[in-house]
């Protein structure tokens, strides 16, 4: 688990006070953590027909100066390298490292010039570096800016995006966005860096040291936005006692409705990872010999899925929602919530009264805040504002776990022990998720999960990143099915 930071001036402005590091010393080496990704990709490659080239965009600011502070060491490496100037340098250093890189022989082209140097140099550019904007943009972006980065994007090079591709803002939103194969990121995480729109733009994510560990850049005098998962963080259901029997493991009660698929899914998951027993409720009996059906939900049940194809305010619906808050009012347990329970106006009665996990799409979480009384948000608003959004549902139901899906998945959960929302993003995953049933595969994990004891939070977290984790282990992601993803819980969870 890494931290995430909305905005790292604050600790860059705190190394330098408290070790005496000047700006230009961490700019340097910022710089030489870039010119390392660089020389990967040009000094290997022999099919140039005179030298490699290396573009580097620099704009106006200190992420400009390091283009400019890159492209004077990259000369060393008998490379060809050129600066784009996007905007002329307003700050000290941008002025004082671009005269440097003018020294030294380094090649500068405006924007006027880009579209003919891109076709010139063809077949020897190899790298394209973005210093045009770090961190901390603020949108939109010039009509230059966004002209260059159109132009650039068009070409095959390798793109390295320093600090933060230009265009994403701090909440990693964005129209004209670098398209970079690779972001060195400076001193920390950023939270912008793990949106859903930068999943497709960022590529490979790396963190510069500038000057200092990154342990100590990250000082824990500064709270951070939220936190990065990774699979290790996973905590799987392996069996370690031997003296045990299917009692031991809980039972998983998932409510089966209107469309009962869902509900199958649901609990081939959940018996797959680890419940000892899964029964479906309703009216729609299984079609497994491995599923147990019962009308009514099991005396010994430990914790209930519901929403899975149930069906939006019908007469089936209401009846087996009654039921099991009925149920849960004499008996300890846990609830994963998913897809139509999320446009019930009961749906308050179970985040109020019980420990539940609730996993929806943003459309759906569109609908669950106007169910909860938070307001009448649309979609759009909410892939901008994700946390936001988030933090006023937490700050409401503090037993609720949110799990809000998308390209990067949110956990968002209140904590007792802060006293303030937490959220965890889950960076793993593919588009091959992106097909009916994979939500219901999640929601029978989580609730194998809660069955065997977990508490919500490492229940969502745990089940999130195997989800996650299955659906990169397919050659074709357009293949992708539930029951193979299910089919693979054997062999993904056994791997760090």
């Amino acid at each position: 688990m890494n931290k995430l930071f909305l905005d790292t001036r604050v600790l860059d402005k705190n190394i330098r006070e408290t070790c005496g590091l000047s700006e230009e010393i961490m700019m340097e080496n910022a710089a030489g953590a870039i010119e390392k990704v660089v020389a990967e990709h040009t000094l290997t490659n022999v099919r140039y027909i005179s030298r490699p080239t290396v573009l580097v965009l620099c704009g106006s600011g200190n992420n400009g100066a390091d283009g400019y502070a890159l492209a004077r060491r990259l000369i060393s490496h008998k490379l060809s390298v050129v600066c784009c100037q996007v905007s002329q340098p307003k700050s000290e250093l941008c002025k004082i490292q671009k005269l440097r890189a003018e020294k030294i022989g380094v090649r500068f082209i405006d924007i006027y010039e880009l579209d003919s140097f891109l076709e010139e140099k063809s077949f020897d550019l190899e790298v394209i570096v973005d210093c045009i904007f770090g961190s901390g943009l603020r949108l939109p972006l010039s009509p230059e800016a966004a002209a260059v980065i159109e132009s650039v994007n068009k070409n095959d090079a390798y793109k390295v995006a320093c600090d933060v591709p230009t265009g994403l803002d701090e909440n990693g939103n964005g129209n004209t966005i670098f398209f970079a194969d690779e972001t060195v990121t400076m001193g920390a995480l950023k939270y912008s860096l793990y949106s859903d729109v930068a999943k497709d733009f960022v590529g490979k994510i790396s963190v510069a040291d500038l000057g200092v560990s990154r342990d100590a850049f990250e000082t824990e005098t500064f709270l951070p936005h939220s936190f990065v998962l990774e699979y290790s963080d996973a905590v799987l259901p392996i069996r370690k006692k031997q003296n045990v029997n299917k009692g031991s493991f809980g039972h998983a009660a998932i409510i089966s409705g209107e469309k009962s698929g869902a509900a199958q899914i649901a609990s081939f998951a959940a018996l797959n990872f680890g419940a000892g027993l899964v029964t479906m409720v309703g009216e729609n009996k299984s079609s497994s010999a491995e599923i147990m059906s019962s009308e009514k939900i099991p005396e010994n049940t430990s914790a209930i899925a519901i929403g899975m194809g149930l069906g939006r305010n019908t007469e089936y619906a209401e009846k087996y929602i009654l039921q099991a808050l009925d149920f849960a009012e004499e008996k300890r347990i846990k609830f994963i919530l998913d897809a139509d329970i999320c446009y019930s106006a009961k749906v308050s009665d179970f985040l109020e009264k019980f420990d539940c996990v609730i996993t929806p799409h943003p459309k759906e979480f569109s609908a669950l805040l106007k169910s909860c009384g938070i307001g009448d948000v649309t979609v759009n608003e909410i892939l901008k504002e994700k946390t936001k959004f988030a933090k006023e549902f937490c700050e409401k139901y503090k037993k609720a776990v949110l799990l809000l899906k998308g390209a990067n998945t949110m956990i968002a959960s209140w904590s007792d022990k802060n006293s303030r929302v937490e959220f965890y993003i889950n960076p793993i995953g593919t588009a091959a998720l992106a097909k009916g049933g994979s939500g219901d595969v999640l929601a029978g994990l989580i609730s194998a999960l809660l069955a065997q004891g977990y508490n919500t939070i490492n229940a969502a977290v745990t089940a999130s990143l195997v989800h996650g984790k299955l659906s990169t282990e397919f050659k074709n992601n357009f293949s992708l099915s539930p029951l193979k993803l299910i089919s693979r819980l054997d062999e993904v969870v056994a791997r760090p």
